[in-house]
């Protein structure tokens, strides 16, 4: 047994360690300096039903996208102090020596790109950001606040003011083919400063807030928070408003497009408040093509399983070519619960040795059993699910709920889903023209497929096949998810995802049924994928075609 310590050691042990805690914050004390005053008062905020016609007629989008902004009222919001600028890579990467927290996913080997010090870091969840501004001594800002110090007290539409200017800010070029969102250093759009001189408040890194989208499930520690701002990865201009808040993300998520900024109270403006930076010169645009989409022979596409009904999907021919399968997402039926959460047998994952094909078998005791198979080829993956009935009676309406998450693929990413396409009597249409969600994630939305004797038309809200896509970046692939027969088709912008439920018939007791989804990761656009589709549901001894 040690020794115990004299009284006076003990006490001077903990004197040093709370002086080392006090320096590791000192260290990040260098920010409130670059903080902007925001006094008390009220501001015109959010949008009104006029302005939500005007907007929806000038884009060609529906007006449901922007049904969780704010109504247009006066709000008053207490003085505080907000970052001139987003956190820094330096500044964060202080934090992570501070506290030993784990690097962003967009630090290449947990460190970030040499030479961008001053540039926002993204790849941050919430979770991570809400740490930080704790460690710095300050807060997160609410969603009023930060629409407060970026719009002033003249309702005006950007930052700057209430005319698009090309100058103050960075904006995203989608037919790009670059794999990565860019951001640029921190102060490189003087232009674009709000009335209090808050800068780079859009084109950048959107930016975490502490408002929460929806109300929070305590239980669960479930929480969305309104995520404000523009990022890297975001081209139009009505996401660029001051009171835009189409973006809402779980406390978790990370996103190369997303970054934040603290805030913190006061009744006044400190006397030691530093003024702007120099402008930052801006790095040339990348100089390559784009990326070496190589030929479709190169390689088969490859499945790599994750914990749980996850897999992963690797497409070599494409640039950061990696996508997540959750397989199924969902899966029950009408008065039979079954689902992940319920009771059910270990199951296992079995993967061939070139990694083209797995599968796995799930049993729900007295109730389903659900074999999963995915098949890989050179640019389109089958998924095969087979549910038996092991109940006494009819099992009615069966459904199941694949994900295709292209999270991992920036070139396919699409959180302004103008690239995300349905099918309706029109032909293909972004699915901005279709309505969206309900509050509080108003860009996780689904649509039904038409029944013959109905239209489907945008403003109907429902689609014609069980397809939905998204190009690629610099519109030379198509990424989709398509059933041969489906319910319906959604996609949730946060994460780009991709939905198209198949249609199940009832299952009697003891019988089997399987149903066949197919994944396209095929060059050309959206005429050759549907193409591809029904020549393929028509062909029999196709996968998902007729027998």
């Amino acid at each position: 047994m040690m020794p115990a310590l004299p009284p006076c050691l003990v006490l001077g042990l903990v004197v040093v360690g709370v002086l080392l805690a006090l320096g590791d914050r000192a260290a990040a004390q260098d920010q409130p300096l670059e903080m902007v005053f925001i006094p008390p008062g009220d501001f015109e905020m959010g949008t009104s039903e006029e302005e939500v016609a005007a907007l929806a007629r000038e884009y060609g989008v529906h007006p449901s996208l922007f049904q969780v902004e704010t109504a247009r009222r006066r709000a008053y919001v207490k003085g505080f102090l907000i970052d001139r600028y987003p956190v820094t890579n330096a500044q964060y990467a202080r934090f992570l020596e501070a506290t030993g927290r784990r690097a962003p996913f967009t630090w290449p080997g947990g460190k970030y790109p040499e030479g961008q010090d001053d540039y926002p870091v993204t790849g941050v969840s919430w979770d991570a950001a809400a740490a930080y501004a704790a460690w710095a001594g300050k807060r997160l800002p609410a969603a009023e606040e930060w629409e407060k110090a970026a719009r002033g007290t003249d309702g005006r539409v950007y930052p700057w003011g209430n005319e698009w200017r090309d100058d103050a800010c960075w904006t995203d070029d989608p037919t790009c083919p670059q794999a990565l969102a860019r951001t640029t250093p921190v102060g490189a759009f003087p232009a674009g400063a709000s009335p209090y001189g808050v800068m780079d408040l859009c084109g950048s890194v959107a930016e975490w807030t502490s408002t929460d989208a929806v109300p929070p499930n305590e239980q669960l520690n479930w929480h969305w928070y309104v995520v404000k701002g523009a990022g890297g990865a975001h081209s139009q201009h009505y996401n660029f408003r001051c009171a835009a808040r189409a973006f809402t993300a779980h406390q978790s998520r990370c996103h190369a497009w997303l970054g934040f900024r603290c805030a913190r109270d006061a009744d006044e403006a400190p006397a030691d408040l530093a003024p702007p930076r120099a402008t930052p010169l801006l790095p040339d645009p990348p100089s390559a093509p784009g990326p070496d989409l190589g030929a479709l022979n190169d390689g088969l596409i490859r499945v790599t399983p994750t914990a749980g009904h996850g897999a992963i999907l690797r497409a070599p021919f494409l640039p950061v070519g990696s996508f997540a399968l959750n397989v199924p997402e969902q899966v029950g039926a009408q008065g039979l619960p079954l689902g992940w959460s319920m009771a059910h047998d270990p199951y296992q994952w079995r993967t061939s040795e070139d990694q083209t094909r797995a599968d796995y078998l799930c049993t729900w005791p007295d109730k389903a059993e659900m074999a999963v198979v995915i098949e890989c080829g050179s640019d389109a993956v089958t998924l095969t699910i087979s549910l038996r009935n092991l109940t006494a009676e009819a099992m009615k309406s069966p459904q199941t709920n694949v994900c295709l998450n292209p999270h991992g693929s920036p070139y396919f990413e699409d959180p302004e889903r103008i690239r995300t396409m349905v099918w309706t009597d029109e032909g293909p249409v972004s699915v901005n023209r279709m309505p969206a969600g309900g509050p509080g994630e108003p860009m996780h939305t689904g649509w039904n497929v038409a029944t013959p004797d109905q239209t489907a038309r945008p403003e109907d809200g429902r689609v014609r096949y069980p397809i939905i896509c998204t190009r690629s970046r610099d519109g030379q692939f198509i990424l989709a998810h398509t059933c041969a027969q489906g319910t319906s088709v959604a996609s949730n912008a946060h994460y780009s995802c991709l939905h198209s439920r198949p249609l199940w018939p009832d299952i009697a007791p003891g019988e089997e049924v399987a149903v066949t989804s197919r994944l396209y990761f095929m060059r050309g656009g959206p005429e050759d994928l549907l193409a591809r589709w029904r020549y393929e549901i028509e062909t029999p001894g196709m996968p998902g075609g007729e027998e």
